[in-house]
């Protein structure tokens, strides 16, 4: 099982807000605005005037499709390369087909598509037809195509060192925020099925926040490691390399319990049926896993610091005691233990990840 061993100190509160801003959408609007007064601003204030429009809609478009740093970065690439070539490639088009307009605007749908296709991971079909068919009005005049150009790539540019340096998106935060509200909602619907006190339509809407709460967890867990990749890192983004496991173990849990619960409410006259002894011992069992993840979840905490766990809150022999205790002759005991099975085993990878400073012999805190 794989290990991770991390030191993560809670953050002041006002870092905590200014990571959750950087979520927000005012944080994007606050953003876009930069990037209008800016790119609007640098080019009017040297004299030229022609090239701000271009330059400041470009940047405003980096911070607006490019969501992550990650994003930005590949957004950059793609309209700057598709400007850069195509925007030359339809200029000599018109050139040659030059005084018959509508002969250059037969042949530029065919120059779009065999790019496009040379190349499509570096050539969008969005990206390219743009400039491509803005060359249409712009004919021979190459001071347009230049300012064009300049405009694009200064303004691309300006637009991903924004997304980097003004309240740049802290996945990380997201996915530890969101690893407390899942552990919050799995040991709500758990601790209703182990007390006997079933709300069927509560727990199908703990259910669902719970699978929004899994699906979020995967999207901040890709954002993080794709930006985590990029050359120039912002600082916020460091200090949860260690937890991209931990984030992507939550998810799976979280996604193990989702089915579990689904299988209670589907299955539950079918469970209130087996035999009494068997049902009083898998909800024992279920018991000592639910103890162990709340455990798991108060370490996993990190709004507030707290001692490192001294020892696993589940090993895997415990959870094979509790398996072998629990005999699966028919259907639905099959089912129900085999969901008990992944749920403890799961458990105990998040122990092992949790617990990793006693096998390293390093301290951590949370």
């Amino acid at each position: 099982m794989s290990t991770v061993s991390f030191v993560h100190k809670p953050l002041t509160p006002f870092r905590r807000a200014l990571a959750r801003f950087s979520l927000s959408e005012n944080a994007k609007y606050v953003k876009l605005t930069l990037g209008l007064w800016i790119g609007f601003s640098i080019p009017y204030s040297l004299g030229y005037p022609e090239a701000a429009v271009a330059l400041a809609s470009s940047t405003m478009l980096t911070l607006a499709l490019g969501s992550s740093i990650s994003a930005a970065r590949g957004y950059f690439y793609r309209r700057v390369m598709s400007n850069v070539v195509a925007m030359p490639i339809a200029t000599l088009v018109i050139w040659v087909t030059a005084p018959h307009l509508w002969l250059g605007t037969l042949l530029l749908p065919l120059v779009i598509f065999t790019i496009v296709r040379l190349k499509p991971s570096l050539f969008q079909m969005t990206s390219i037809t743009i400039p491509m068919t803005l060359v249409l009005y712009t004919g021979e005049h190459l001071p347009l195509l230049e300012q064009r150009l300049i405009g694009v790539v200064l303004g691309m540019l300006l637009g991903f060192i924004l997304q980097q340096i003004a309240f740049p998106p802290d996945h990380g935060f997201w996915a530890n925020r969101l690893v407390n509200d899942g552990n919050d909602q799995a040991s709500e619907a758990l601790g209703q099925f182990v007390s006997g006190q079933l709300d069927r339509a509560q727990l199908k809407a703990i259910t669902d926040r719970l699978r929004r709460s899994s699906t979020d967890l995967k999207e901040a867990h890709g954002l993080l490691k794709l930006d985590l990749q990029q050359a120039w890192l912002s600082p916020h983004l460091q200090r949860n390399r260690a937890r991209l496991p931990l984030f992507a173990c939550y998810h799976e849990l979280f996604d193990s319990l989702v089915n579990f619960l689904e299988t209670v409410d589907t299955f539950h006259e079918q469970f209130a049926t087996l035999d009494p002894r068997w049902r009083d011992a898998f909800v024992a069992g279920l018991g000592t896993l639910v103890a162990a993840h709340r455990k798991l979840a108060y370490v996993a905490d990190l709004r507030v610091e707290r001692a490192p766990l001294e020892e696993k809150p589940l090993q895997l022999d415990t959870l094979r005691e509790i398996v072998d205790t629990l005999p699966a002759p028919g259907v639905f005991t099959s089912v129900y233990l085999g969901h008990l099975a992944g749920y403890g085993i799961l458990l105990c990878r998040l122990s092992d990840m949790h617990t990793g400073n006693l096998a390293a012999g390093q301290p951590t805190s949370a």
